[in-house]
């Protein structure tokens, strides 16, 4: 049975009494929008489903041929995802470019480390 609200021990480092969790500013960073963000976000969602449709036929013809397809759409998916949070980790993601993460880094929201959060984090760790 799930509990509405968290303990009360873990409410100043834990986020709100509801359960949203503060984002980890040691681990992740925020990055701003840019002039064609929509446009990166549509694409990077219909060609990472086109290209699963397409991966799916093709590997039923031929598995090896379907792994370059299932690793671009991976890219293309996680791209929307990151596109759609607009948080990303500092040390990348499983075989994920890392020229794209370090343009997420040029674009970084920069964020003060004292405030309650971050030193909250720091402590626990």
């Amino acid at each position: 049975m799930p509990k509405p609200f968290r303990e009360s021990k873990y409410l100043n480092e834990s986020g709100s009494k509801t359960g949203n969790w503060y984002m980890n500013r040691i681990d992740y960073f925020q990055f701003y929008e840019y002039p064609k963000y929509k446009l990166h976000k549509m694409l990077s969602l219909v060609l990472g489903i086109i290209i699963f449709i397409i991966s799916i036929k093709v590997m039923k013809a031929n598995f090896l041929l379907s792994l370059p397809l299932y690793y671009a759409s991976y890219v293309a998916l996680l791209t929307f995802n990151l596109l759609r949070t607009r948080t990303c980790r500092y040390r990348g993601y499983f075989l994920y470019p890392n020229k794209i993460i370090n343009f997420f880094k040029e674009i970084e929201v920069e964020v003060d480390l004292n405030d309650y959060d971050s030193v909250a984090t720091l402590n626990d760790k």
